[in-house]
């Protein structure tokens, strides 16, 4: 009797997995697989391309002696202490919004602003 039931009980499985059907959907691109070809990521230097930037559009108003002195050799300093840098949203770093959203983008071009957001990206480095 048990090995009728052992029997009975592998026919059924056999049955069951030779009936099965499976259709499949195939894509145009499946198969292949993208590599990444690109160099890396080449870190935005602040003294060759944020320095000239900052001079040629914000120290004009903020020079020597005003608040924050923006031409000073000291620029570094005072844009990383005087929170002017916001590592976790580059967008809203007062570099770019003080004293009032939109303030930098009157006199920086849209590749100055996206440079400056990268390098902020980058961690803002002193490179």
């Amino acid at each position: 009797m048990k090995i009728t039931y052992l029997i009975i009980s592998i026919l059924t499985g056999i049955c069951f997995l030779t009936s099965c059907e499976s259709n499949f959907i195939r894509f145009e691109d499946e198969g292949t697989y993208v590599t990444d070809t690109t160099s890396p990521i080449d870190l935005v230097s602040f003294q060759t391309a944020i320095v000239p930037i900052i001079q040629n559009n914000c120290a004009s108003c903020h020079f020597a002696g005003t608040n924050p002195d923006l031409e000073s050799p000291g620029m570094y300093d005072v844009i990383i202490n005087h929170s002017y840098i916001n590592l976790g949203d580059p967008e809203n770093s007062g570099l770019l919004i003080l004293p009032d959203p939109g303030h930098a983008d009157d006199y920086l071009t849209g590749t100055e602003h996206t440079l400056i957001i990268t390098w902020i990206e980058q961690g803002a480095l002193n490179n």
